[in-house]
């Protein structure tokens, strides 16, 4: 069976490694509706692949663009089934890759939008951190 999500994150970003236009696309994943997309992202490793492409492929757009700061990060410009994230919250609070208590942790989940908590990985993967590409951006954050 063909995961659509997870194909679309694939492309997203390979057209943001080539250079070219991925609008079209990123629009394809914003009318995503927000229970196909749980259906589809029903385990925590489809939730990882397709967090991590979309982090990284944002990570490549927004660094790209000429307006760089250190609120890319917390700017809520990816628009996944009709909400709005930043890299943080992908990161944080849906891939949880932090090192912080499991206090402020707990705390943190639960004072999150329930949207996020659905798409949210049950258990961390820290071997995640070393798949975001954190470089593009901190490449452009330095030129500055």
């Amino acid at each position: 069976m063909v995961n659509f999500p997870i194909q679309l994150s694939e492309s997203i970003l390979l057209y943001a490694q080539l250079g070219q236009d991925s609008s079209s696309l990123r629009r394809e994943l914003y009318f995503i509706k927000e229970h196909k997309l749980e259906l589809y992202l029903n385990t925590d490793q489809l939730k990882c692949i397709f967090w991590v492409n979309i982090y990284n492929a944002y990570s490549i757009i927004i660094a790209s663009e000429a307006s760089r700061s250190e609120e890319a990060y917390k700017t809520k410009r990816i628009k996944v089934a009709h909400n709005s994230f930043s890299l943080n919250d992908i990161e944080y609070k849906i891939l949880r890759i932090n090192s912080r208590n499991p206090v402020y942790k707990f705390i943190d989940n639960l004072f999150c939008c329930s949207y996020i908590r659905k798409l949210a990985v049950k258990e961390v993967d820290y071997r995640l951190q070393s798949m975001l590409d954190r470089t593009p951006l901190s490449n452009g954050l330095s030129d500055n």
